[in-house]
């Protein structure tokens, strides 16, 4: 049996190397937010990504179910303190 053409093995090697090189597809973290927060507060939440827009819906949904009609927004703590979920008033 005759080894295989070089140009197949080339394509083969490509081919192998799209797929390895792909990225994983992103997975949304469980965030088990509190019930009840109450207008005003910000409770720590580090999967809260300001830029991330699944996270600040989750935040918005958490805190306009427990009461805040203007829902909410991740924002970031500052000073290096991490990030959370602000119930807006």
């Amino acid at each position: 049996m005759a080894p295989p053409p070089a140009r197949l093995l080339l394509v083969l090697m490509a081919a192998v190397t799209v797929i390895l090189a792909a990225p994983a597809p992103a997975m949304g973290a469980w965030v088990d937010y509190p019930s009840g927060v109450p207008c005003g507060e910000t409770i720590p939440v580090e999967q809260c990504d300001p830029g991330d827009a699944a996270a600040n819906s989750a935040c918005m949904d958490m805190c306009h179910y427990g009461g805040c009609r203007r829902g909410g927004q991740c924002v970031s703590l500052g000073f290096g303190r991490g990030r959370g979920c602000h119930c807006k008033c």
